[in-house]
């Protein structure tokens, strides 16, 4: 008997997820082994760091997996992240209370989801193009906001009172499990997600199903949003300081692998929110596997790029391999 959310998954996605599954748990059992011989380590503290820490990843992951169905992308979320993030700042400046600051936070995330939706409606641009010059506007945008908002501003807000990092330390785990459910529930019962997978495989195909796929694609990132604010959310109140010029670098590559690595297609039609949830994890796992392999901390950045880049381009490869084939029948 299969299960609802996996019943439309072909046999190769199938087989990813538990490539996946099985090397989390080899992953655990790794880290549970070095914690076993190291008195200063605790596996239990590692699992209770696990929601805090793997958050911020799979939470905007899973916003983007619905963009990638449709075979459209996002590259702007650790950016949008960024202003998101210095939004909570400046209001945690002029002393708003803290569900003032986590409100704009997600509301920022949120609208600059769906600016870049507009922009791709409007101007009729692709994704891709649009998200990448907000890669770098958007941290631009987020610098100016605060050198115009703060006195004085010396690149990094301090944030001070526990109340403020309750989301991200005390409530990650809780709204990461509440998001993980959401996904899995909606991808096993609504239809949505299958109407973008559709456009994914084929626009055309959903003219002449009377589908709009500008309006499919700009249901996408306004999904992607919802979870991308709880991303902004959990990974801005983490930290004691905001640093606009540091905040999520790089998340952006690690939100498309995590993608990636979960089998969902890069050019669309193809994917699973489990997959996701589950890529996210391995790829967090990995580098606390390193930390206890007792790799230095260049070393394990260069293995988890390399690893980053090496998904990505062999999915890409791979898939771009099948729809030749497809096309030559």
């Amino acid at each position: 008997m299969t299960l609802p959310f996996l019943s439309h998954l072909s046999p190769a996605l199938r087989n990813r997820l538990r490539f996946l599954l099985a090397g989390n748990l080899i992953l655990l059992a790794f880290i549970y082994a070095h914690t076993l011989s190291n008195e200063k380590a605790s596996f239990l503290d590692e699992l209770s760091r696990f929601g805090p820490n793997v958050a911020p990843l799979i939470l905007a992951a899973l916003g983007l997996t619905g963009i990638v169905y449709t075979g459209a992308i996002d590259l702007s979320v650790g950016a949008i992240i960024v202003v998101a993030g210095t939004v909570f700042g400046i209001l945690y400046e002029y002393e708003f209370a803290p569900a003032v600051c986590f409100a704009a936070c997600y509301a920022t995330a949120l609208c600059l989801s769906m600016w870049n939706a507009c922009l791709i409606r409007w101007l009729k641009i692709p994704a891709i193009i649009v998200t990448l010059a907000g890669l770098t506007f958007y941290r631009g945008l987020a610098l100016a906001l605060a050198n115009v908002s703060l006195e004085k501003f010396s690149g990094q807000i301090s944030i001070q009172g526990d109340a403020y990092h309750r989301p991200g330390n005390e409530w990650a785990g809780s709204i990461l499990l509440f998001a993980i459910v959401i996904a899995i529930v909606w991808e096993s019962f609504g239809k949505t997600p299958r109407l973008w997978l559709a456009h994914g495989s084929s626009q055309a195909a959903c003219r002449l199903q009377g589908l709009d796929p500008a309006r499919l694609l700009t249901g996408a990132f306004f999904v992607s949003g919802l979870f991308l604010g709880l991303a902004a959310l959990t990974e801005t109140t983490r930290g004691l300081t905001i640093e606009p010029n540091r905040l999520a670098r790089g998340f952006e590559l690690q939100v498309v692998a995590a993608v990636v690595m979960g089998g969902t297609n890069i050019f669309g039609g193809e994917g699973s929110y489990l997959g996701t949830i589950l890529g996210g994890a391995f790829l967090y796992l990995v580098g606390q596997a390193m930390l206890y392999a007792g790799l230095s901390e260049y070393s394990r950045h260069a293995v988890h790029g390399a690893l980053i880049i090496g998904v990505i381009g062999f999915d890409c490869l791979m898939h771009r391999k099948a729809k030749l084939l497809e096309e030559l029948r």
